[in-house]
């Protein structure tokens, strides 16, 4: 069964600060969405609110129809996904078996085992880190590391991937390749993605929609080309930001401190 994720006039406030006010949207099977912000903007808070792990300040999250804060915490598991900034190892453990603990909410207690192995090699393979299932996770480098963080989620095999900055610590290639598969898991497979980001021109490459926040209570929603502007994110980031077309594609350059460009 897919799931549709919704916003109705959610609000967020931290501290006394208001994030986000009266924010509407719709996330739906197939579509990739990307947050975007300045630090301290609440991209973080927004996406955990979304996870239905933090409660709205008003309006509401609805996921599949129902409000997500009403959801048990084992039928949201088996619903959607979520990859926090960063995870602390409690403990050691094999990489496979990290993968592998993802898979447990959608088996029987009776099913855990090769059913479970099956899709977290799976994962491993998919993120290039089939050598690694051996090897105990607290022996990994920063990269490899996150890069067993999103083979887990995958193998979770939920409709909705939630992913809070899941470039950090990727080289370029594992970047590229992991913003290739959320869109392919969206694509061929029917999933929703919403991720955080801060590189402007690798979301706007790899997104269909986009949430633009501006740290004020402002947040746009919507298709990736009409959100991810340069008027739009050079008020968001209050920082002049400038749209330069090579060959036909669009990308977005900062203007320099001292306002010269080459």
């Amino acid at each position: 069964m897919t799931t549709r994720l919704t916003t109705e006039s959610l609000s967020l406030t931290v501290r006394g600060r208001e994030l986000v006010r009266a924010l509407d949207m719709s996330v739906v099977p197939g579509q990739v969405w990307c947050v975007l912000g300045p630090n301290g903007a609440g991209k973080s808070t927004l996406l955990r609110t979304l996870a239905g792990l933090r409660a709205a300040d008003g309006g509401q999250v609805l996921l599949g129809g129902h409000d997500i804060a009403n959801y048990r915490p084992l039928d949201l598991a088996r619903r959607r996904g979520f990859l926090p900034q960063s995870v602390v190892d409690a403990f050691s453990l094999s990489v496979l078996d990290a993968v592998v603990s993802a898979t447990h909410p959608r088996l029987s207690f009776w099913a855990w085992g090769d059913e479970g192995d099956d899709a977290a090699r799976r994962a491993l393979e998919t993120f290039e880190l089939a050598e690694l299932a051996g090897r105990d996770v607290t022996t990994l480098s920063g990269g490899e590391r996150q890069r067993v963080n999103i083979a887990t989620l995958f193998a979770q095999d939920v409709d909705l991937l939630l992913l809070d900055e899941p470039l950090t610590s990727l080289d370029l290639h594992h970047q590229m390749k992991t913003l290739h598969e959320l869109m392919r898991v969206a694509t061929d497979h029917g999933k929703s993605v919403i991720y955080t980001v801060h590189d402007i021109n690798l979301a706007f490459q790899h997104a269909t929609h986009a949430v633009l926040m501006d740290g004020k209570g402002g947040a746009l929603a919507g298709r990736t080309n009409d959100v991810i502007t340069s008027g739009h994110l050079s008020a968001a980031f209050r920082h002049p930001i400038h749209g330069v077309t090579l060959g036909d594609e669009l990308f977005f350059r900062a203007e320099r401190l001292n306002g010269v460009s080459r």
